[in-house]
């Protein structure tokens, strides 16, 4: 019995092997990948020059992870997808981080004009 097994199982794995059944496609990584570089656009990182170096690698990676899968290299595909992923990730938290250094310096501003008004208030 052990004897019909082996052959068997080695022949099983050959035929997985041979009809792609390796790695699977990484779509779900490609999905969240692109959704994190369209949330780093809509976020503005294009407008930074740091934001926008990161976002530009995601695109670039992207388009690598999407070339992989066709041809067949799905496990590299995953990891390059998971660095664009990455990539987009960050450029969103620098165009965040950004928009909100620019508010809190409008911010300081305004709070500046403002006590120089009262200070001329006071002096009348």
């Amino acid at each position: 019995m052990m004897r019909c097994s082996a052959p068997f199982l080695a022949g099983l794995v050959g035929l997985i092997v041979a009809c792609g059944g390796g790695y699977p496609e990484p779509r779900s990584q490609l999905t969240e990948s692109e959704a994190a570089l369209r949330a780093a656009e809509v976020a503005g990182a294009q407008d930074s020059p740091q934001s926008a170096l990161h976002l530009k690698r995601a695109r670039e990676q992207i388009e690598s992870g999407k070339a992989l899968i066709e041809e067949g290299e799905n496990e590299r595909a995953k990891w390059v997808l998971r660095r664009a992923q990455a990539d987009a990730d960050l450029a969103l938290a620098l165009a965040t981080e950004e928009a909100q250094r620019k508010r809190a310096a409008a911010a300081k501003e305004e709070l500046e004009q403002l006590q120089e008004s009262m200070r001329r208030r006071g002096q009348q």
